[in-house]
């Protein structure tokens, strides 16, 4: 009986609107904007956050080169022809 509920679950799924996904797009943007205009962000609140981002940033940067490895001297780079075979 448990395998049978899976497989009548996905029969009675509805089809995908795609008017109404719009329409709820439209409405949350609209709803953002209309928040946005009786909240507005103070410009300190704004420079707080890019200073932290600025230094998360300048964090994350010091971690990749800190990641990457040591130069290899060109010696070792090339690739060394195969020795003959003295037999």
């Amino acid at each position: 009986m448990f395998g049978r509920s899976q497989i009548a679950r996905f029969l009675i799924m509805p089809k995908p609107n795609p008017d109404a996904e719009l329409a709820l797009h439209k409405l949350g943007q609209r709803i953002r904007e209309g928040f946005a205009k009786k909240h507005p962000t103070p410009d300190k609140s704004l420079e707080t956050v890019r200073d932290a981002v600025r230094e998360q940033y300048a964090q994350e940067q010091e971690a990749e080169r800190g990641k990457q490895p040591a130069p290899v001297a060109e010696k070792e780079r090339d690739p060394q022809p195969p020795e003959p075979d003295n037999r």
